[in-house]
């Protein structure tokens, strides 16, 4: 999004009891740092990872005086409930409103527009942890962390935003 030129993104936060939560919310941050852009709490909305509530945190995000210019939803389902509230609102995605989700479910080729997302590699993750946990019967120690990198799919609900875009 940045790379698009978007300078206000919001970020909705899945649901509070999930690890990886909290995990994509600090990429976020340090995302914004690596790329010099402050952090602003107002751009960050509380959602609890369905459809209805993205809907909700869109909301509180696109009705404010300055609004984000893209929306980075912590899954898929809340990215689809942001899509829906900005057409409810006359946004034009991604005219008006950059949107992006997480996980690359099913959904995110079947909404209008196509989701940008972040595609998780469920394969290569459960084989990661099967090899650990064969490691740990073992008695050998896991290898920590388990990190295998996940990839963007560019999708139509991202663009460039307009340079002359006042929001």
């Amino acid at each position: 999004l940045m790379s698009l030129g978007h300078e206000r993104i919001g970020f909705i936060i899945g649901h509070p009891d999930h690890k990886a939560t909290g995990n994509r919310f600090l990429g976020y941050k340090d995302g914004l740092k690596q790329c010099g852009l402050n952090f602003d709490e107002k751009l960050v909305a509380q959602g609890y990872s369905s459809f209805e509530s993205g809907m909700e945190c869109a909301i509180l995000l696109l009705r404010q005086e300055k609004r984000p210019t893209a929306i980075f939803a912590s899954n898929d389902d809340m990215a689809a409930g942001v899509v829906r509230v900005a057409n409810q609102l006359g946004l034009r995605v991604p005219q008006d409103l950059s949107v992006v989700g997480f996980d690359d479910l099913p959904l995110a080729k079947r909404i209008s527009p196509a989701l940008t997302t972040i595609r998780q590699p469920i394969r290569a993750m459960a084989e990661k942890a099967c090899q650990a946990l064969i490691n740990v019967i073992r008695g050998a120690p896991p290898e920590l962390p388990l990190v295998i990198r996940c990839r963007p799919q560019f999708r139509a609900s991202t663009a460039r935003i307009d340079a002359g875009s006042t929001n």
